[in-house]
This record gives structure tokens, C-alpha cells and sequence, in this order.
């Protein structure tokens, strides 16, 4: 169902068979008036304790850390849902909007119908919660019909903190057939170096594509496994307050991304790979 949004509030809210045949061993019978001695019966303890598996206990998104969760399961023409979660440093969550055009909410994903942008006011605490923990992590679920859009000079943005084309503090971005991230961590304004994945992109198939950077690692994961690891690492430097949180497209428009979210998520510190590990095998619509 298609919905124009103008403005969309926050919600703070996996028998045995047997027989004998032609040619099958027989099985001994015993008559009815044998006597069985006790040196012939079997020496098992009829009492044996029988080990019950234990269950592990289901797996949860990681919560340590986390300062921005989106999702997208409400009925169609409801609106953009957003979550700080208990463990935000400042309990406010962040809300989107859809400035622009028009988007779809459908099979719990948020698919925007053309150009639209959908964007959080300026300033929100994402970008001061990031400096003051001295890492990151940018996660999302996305899907893409398009498996070759974007360039090298003209990349079209999925998810980050964006001021333009040329000011970003983190960013999950589309190059062609590849997925890009860029982190601040060096004096350029953009995030630049690229981290660049290695394989293709497959069309319509639901992708866990995740960013990470901190003092000790600055690492783009595809699908829970790292597929551009930087060999200079960094903390996020020199990053502007003012920056919005957007999805699928710039604020001055122009690069728009074509595709749909089932989640995205930000941290204040860079995951490891197990607590990447957790998250991927929670899937999009885990707990």
C-alpha cells in the first residue's frame, strides 16, 4: 500500500522401521517356560539418569552501545518507527521524516516510491554520542532490485550522517556492483578512504551490510563476514554535530538509492565480529 508522509512521529517504543524379509537374519524367541538367570540379563542399571538437552537461550540484537534502532513493521500508513532503546546515552530517540515524496511500508520494510527523502531533524545526538564513545558500528538490512547503481564519482547513499555529497561522517553507500562505507576518522571531510566490498551484489536478496570503526579497527562486513579490513585504524575524528541521520537518499537530493530497509541501527562503539556474528544471525526482524 503506497502512503504519502509528510511528517512521520517516532514510536518510542528458526521413525525407525524394521522387518524382516526373504534373507533377513531371524530374530531367537524365547518359550514361554524358559528360566532367564540374572548372569543373562544386560548390565545397564535400570535407573540410569538419562541427559535432557538443555536449551540455549534465544538469541537477542546486541543492546550495549546502542543509540539508534529503525524499524519498519507497522501496517502500511502508519509511520517510521524509532527506537533509542534502555542503553542510549540520552534516551531520546531519533525520528525520521519523509520531506519528499512518497514511500511504501510493506513485509516489514520502508521502500521509498522514487526520489524521496527521509531524513531526521539537524543535530541529533547520534553524531555527539559517537564522538564521545570513541567508535562506531552502521548496520543494515537492505534489499536492492538494482544490483548496478551509483558510480565512483557519483555514489547514491543507503544509510548515514550527512550534511552533502562531500561532507559525511559515516555512510553505507552503493558504487555499481559494490557496497562502499565511509567513516571519519582522517582530516577528509567525506570519509574517505573507501571501505569497498569484493563480490558482486545480488539483486532482491535481503543483505546485512555493516560498517565499523574505532581506535582498532575500521572494517566493512558483508553478511557477517569482513570483506575490506583497513590496515590504518581510527577513531572518529572531526565530526560535525550538525550532520542528519538520513535513509536512501542525500537531503539536496540526487543520489537517490533504490532499494528497501527492514532495519538500521547505529552504535557508539565498533562491534566485534561475535557481537556482528549475534546480530546477523538475529536477522532483521529478531528481538
Amino acid at each position: 500500500m503506497r502512503v504519502v508522509l509528510a511528517c512521520l512521529a517516532c514510536i518510542t517504543a528458526c521413525g525407525f522401521q524394521s522387518g524382516a524379509g526373504p534373507g533377513d537374519a531371524q530374530i531367537d524367541t524365547v518359550p514361554p517356560d524358559a528360566v532367564v538367570s540374572d548372569a543373562q540379563l544386560p548390565d545397564a542399571p535400570i535407573d540410569a539418569p538419562i541427559d535432557a538437552p538443555v536449551d540455549a537461550p534465544p538469541l537477542v540484537r546486541v543492546r550495549e552501545g546502542l543509540i539508534g534502532l529503525w524499524t519498519f513493521d507497522e501496517a502500511p500508513g502508519t509511520r517510521v518507527t524509532t527506537t533509542a532503546g534502555d542503553t542510549s546515552p540520552t534516551g531520546d530517540p531519533v525520528p525520521l521524516k519523509v520531506s519528499f515524496g512518497t514511500v511504501t511500508f510493506a513485509d516489514g520494510a520502508l521502500t521509498p516510491d522514487g526520489v524521496a527523502v527521509i531524513a531526521s531533524d539537524p543535530a541529533p545526538h547520534l553524531n555527539a554520542d559517537v564522538v564521545n564513545g570513541g567508535g562506531v558500528t552502521l548496520e543494515a538490512w537492505i534489499t536492492t532490485p538494482d544490483d548496478d547503481q551509483g558510480t565512483v564519482t557519483a555514489p547514491v547513499l543507503i544509510a548515514g550522517l550527512s550534511a552533502s555529497i562531500m561532507s559525511r561522517n559515516i555512510s553505507l553507500l552503493q558504487v555499481g556492483k559494490r557496497w562502499v562505507a565511509r567513516v571519519r576518522t582522517t582530516a577528509d571531510k567525506n570519509g574517505k578512504p573507501d571501505l569497498t566490498s569484493t563480490t558482486d551484489i545480488v539483486a532482491n536478496r535481503l543483505t546485512h551490510v555493516v560498517v565499523v570503526a574505532d581506535a582498532t579497527q575500521r572494517i566493512l562486513y558483508v553478511d557477517s563476514q569482513p570483506v575490506f579490513v583497513d590496515p590504518v585504524a581510527g577513531p572518529p575524528l572531526a565530526w560535525d554535530a550538525a550532520y542528519r541521520m538520513l535513509l536512501g537518499n542525500e537531503f539536496v537530493r540526487g543520489r537517490q538509492w533504490a532499494g528497501s530497509f527492514a532495519l538500521v541501527a547505529i552504535y557508539n562503539r565498533a562491534l566485534p565480529k561475535p557481537l556482528i556474528d549475534t546480530n546477523f544471525k538475529v536477522g532483521a526482524n529478531g528481538p
